[in-house]
């Protein structure tokens, strides 16, 4: 078989990251990475090549392809699929198929997800306005009953009483303290490991009963668009 170079460029360095050396969803794959899911588009399976262990997978954002390197989860072409960072290994051989992929993403963290989950799960950036949590506790009296951005990763998110309460962590704060976790209310579809932003009001010691407090709550969290 003719041998080729594939060549991924654009969403790669969202994948990416180059080192020296080396929803909730009952779909298949591995937990969310810390610092959520690093997809800039909906990524769909264009091949796959099954090896013990592993899996290589060619993917596609729109008309860009490449070929990333993740746990076998059982993924299959025409899955969409959620994937964290990685690091970048050039000119990687692939006998089954008499390829070489000219770049190729080791990822350890991938989840399989349905067309919907991987449109809601796109990697939206910090907003320039954004506080970090750490800063909304600190800051709290002076924040409450005004308006706040916040930004970080869906670390978990409950339905309740006809709301979705979303639990965000931008990794500052105290976890001894309970200054690293901010619950945002709302009705916005979220996926665990999703990074995304929210516009809501703060409000502190919000008491719900049935044991339910929270030291700071954003009410009326509005789910702000990725902007790319």
């Amino acid at each position: 078989m003719k041998r080729r170079h594939i060549l991924g460029l654009a969403f790669v360095v969202g994948l990416a990251v180059l080192a020296v050396g080396a929803a909730s969803t009952a779909s298949p794959g591995t937990a969310p990475p810390p610092q959520g899911w690093a997809n800039l588009a909906p990524t769909f399976v264009e091949q796959v090549v099954d090896r013990p262990g592993f899996q290589l997978l060619e993917v596609s954002q729109g008309s860009v392809r490449t070929w990333v390197r993740v746990p076998d989860v059982g993924v299959r072409v025409g899955d969409y699929v959620l994937l964290g960072q990685g690091r970048m290994q050039p000119d990687v051989d692939i006998p089954e198929l008499g390829t070489v992929a000219r770049e190729l993403v080791d990822i350890d963290h991938v989840q399989v997800a349905d067309y919907d989950t991987a449109v809601r799960s796109v990697r939206s950036p910090a907003p320039a306005d954004a506080v970090a949590i750490e800063a909304v506790y600190a800051e709290l009296a002076a924040r409450a009953d005004r308006e706040v951005v916040v930004y970080g990763t869906v670390v978990k998110a409950p339905d309740a009483i006809g709301y979705r309460w979303v639990h965000l962590q931008d990794g500052s704060g105290d976890p001894a303290a309970g200054t690293h976790d901010l619950t945002v209310k709302t009705q916005a579809s979220v996926t665990v490991g999703q990074r995304v932003a929210f516009r809501g009001t703060l409000r502190r010691d919000v008491d719900l009963g049935f044991g339910y407090h929270y030291d700071a709550l954003v009410e009326g969290g509005l789910k702000l668009a990725p902007v790319n």
